[in-house]
């Protein structure tokens, strides 16, 4: 029988080594698999796989904690000036100057515009004059004021002088006609004289009066023309109000201007838009079913998009009356803006602060769980999950409320390990990180205690 050639003993033998070395490499991974297990790296799912398997998942709980936490009442509205106006021209002309623009603070009183005042100043004139000539009928050099004796009156007092020396003649001849010293003709003629002064009399008291009343008509005239001269200076309005939250003085800020120099603008036309804007109204729609819980004096929090801190408010007006298409009702929150950092016109939304609750249950972020809508936690019953449904209330970046149902106050909500975790599973607590530092702190006070 005839030997291989020496090129297949070769290869024989070389895949005969190959195949031996694989089966002692396999033969070694399962040795260190059965008696050195613990140097083999497992992944998370596998432990909890294996936990499964033993029928109880390993978790960590807190107990439910009790705070007080404040009540709000969130809405939202339109921040107003204090008090808001729109000036209009009350004479017509042309704009001659304007002293004041968009954005300038103004005090009550300044003057921004000035109006073309010749026609004014030509009215009154011509009224001044016609006084004159009125006073001049009088013989007076001032307007008459009041009540006036118009007996006084240098043509009344006149025609009261002849009157009077009428009156003395007609007596002379009485007594001269009883001793027949006088004729019954000259009686007759005394008698007539005292009536036609009798009667001048009267009609220039009349004529007094009318000139009196003319008087004051002219006098009332040149007021008007007057003030329709100041009138062609438009002021900043001086306001009855005046701000709670103020110590300075109020000013204005000009919120628009209407109007160009050399317009010519008529009576009534608007010019400026002013605005005063140290303090600030929050208008906010409340729904009704919070009417009970909002009044006068409480706090608010006002949120603006231009700012991260809230600005603090107060509740200075509720209305009492409920808008019957929003089931809503307005209310007002005073907002001091004495360094004028919040803009009238913007948009705020409010919490109303209403009340505090002294213990209110809540528990850590991470014990919720949520899914399909559904937000839920589990609770430590005796080694065993429970769990449930939860409607949430005041959150903060590391607890919330639970606002139903209520929990025990020994209750333990699970804050790990809740993914493998259904109703009724067994479990198996470890001590998390805060709870073991807080055990080896006691139990440091504790030795340290018993070394003194």
């Amino acid at each position: 029988m005839s030997q291989p050639s020496s090129p297949w003993r070769k290869l024989i033998f070389t895949t005969l080594g190959a195949v031996v070395v694989l089966g002692v490499g396999i033969w070694i991974a399962n040795a260190r698999g059965a008696f050195g297990g613990h140097e083999r790296e497992t992944w998370p799912e596998v432990t909890q796989a294996a936990q499964h398997a033993q029928g109880t998942v390993i978790v960590t709980v807190e107990p439910v904690g009790f705070r007080p936490v404040q009540r709000t009442v969130e809405a939202v509205g339109t921040l107003w000036g204090y008090e808001e106006v729109a000036l209009g021209a009350k004479v017509d002309g042309r704009v001659l100057r304007i002293r004041h623009d968009v954005s300038d603070r103004v005090k009550p009183g300044e003057l921004l515009l000035e109006i073309d005042p010749t026609d004014a100043t030509l009215a009154m004139h011509q009224a001044e004059r016609t006084l004159a000539v009125e006073l001049a009928k009088l013989g007076l050099t001032e307007p008459p004021q009041g009540d006036v004796d118009v007996t006084q009156l240098p043509l009344v007092m006149q025609a009261k002088a002849r009157l009077e020396n009428h009156q003395s003649r007609l007596e002379r001849a009485q007594r001269l006609s009883s001793t027949r010293s006088i004729s019954a003709e000259e009686l007759s003629d005394r008698n007539t004289e005292l009536r036609a002064s009798q009667a001048e009399y009267d009609s220039q008291v009349l004529v007094a009066r009318t000139s009196v009343a003319t008087a004051m008509l002219k006098n009332e005239e040149l007021k008007t023309a007057q003030q329709r001269l100041a009138d062609t200076r438009v002021l900043a309005p001086t306001p009855t109000v005046s701000l709670p939250d103020a110590e300075e003085t109020i000013e204005f800020a000009i919120s628009d201007r209407e109007v160009s120099e050399g317009t010519y603008v008529r009576a009534g036309s608007e010019v400026f838009k002013l605005v005063i804007d140290q303090t600030l109204k929050l208008k906010v729609a409340v729904p009704e079913r919070y009417s009970a819980d909002v009044r006068t004096g409480q706090g608010a929090e006002v949120y603006t998009a231009a700012f991260t801190q809230p600005f603090a408010g107060t509740v200075s007006r509720v209305n009492p009356r409920v808008d019957p298409t929003t089931r809503t009702f307005e209310v007002e929150i005073r907002v001091p803006n004495s360094k004028h950092q919040l803009k009238p016109g913007s948009f705020a939304k409010a919490s109303i602060l209403t009340r505090v609750d002294a213990e209110a249950p809540t528990v850590p972020l991470e014990s919720l769980v949520t899914f399909a809508g559904i937000t839920k936690l589990f609770l430590n019953e005796n080694g065993k999950s429970h769990e449930v449904q939860v409607t949430l209330g005041v959150q903060s970046t590391t607890w919330v409320e639970i606002a139903s149902p209520a929990l025990p106050r020994d209750a333990q909500v699970v804050t790990s390990g809740q993914s493998a975790l259904a109703n009724g599973s067994a479990i198996t607590i470890r001590k998390n990180s805060a709870t073991q530092r807080a055990e080896a702190d006691t139990a440091a006070s504790a030795t340290a205690g018993t070394r003194k």
